[in-house]
């Protein structure tokens, strides 16, 4: 049977925390997050995505590099893009 209890503020600031200290890998935030407030690691990207990712307070970083790839999800190639990166850099900075 499955525990169902509603996310706090506290597990929402330790997920945004961990993710700002390690913006690189959220795998493996996504994994200590879950271990230390004992939630799966599904359900702990899930909020990530879903609801903390979103807010503006999580908007702390921003990774950007000339040898960026954007996947295409449909085929799987990759097409080299710096324009849209630039793009995604002035929507997070509301430009």
């Amino acid at each position: 049977m499955r525990n169902y209890r509603r996310w706090t503020h506290t597990e929402d600031t330790r997920l945004l925390r961990q993710v700002k200290a390690y913006p690189q890998n959220l795998h493996k935030c996504f994994m200590i997050v879950a271990e230390e407030i004992g939630r799966s690691e599904t359900a702990v990207a899930n909020r990530w995505y879903g609801k903390v990712s979103k807010d503006p307070e999580a908007k702390a970083f921003f990774t950007a590099s000339p040898h960026h790839v954007s996947m295409n999800r449909k085929n799987g190639e990759g097409e080299r893009s710096t324009v849209r990166i630039w793009n995604r850099l002035l929507r997070v900075l509301g430009l």
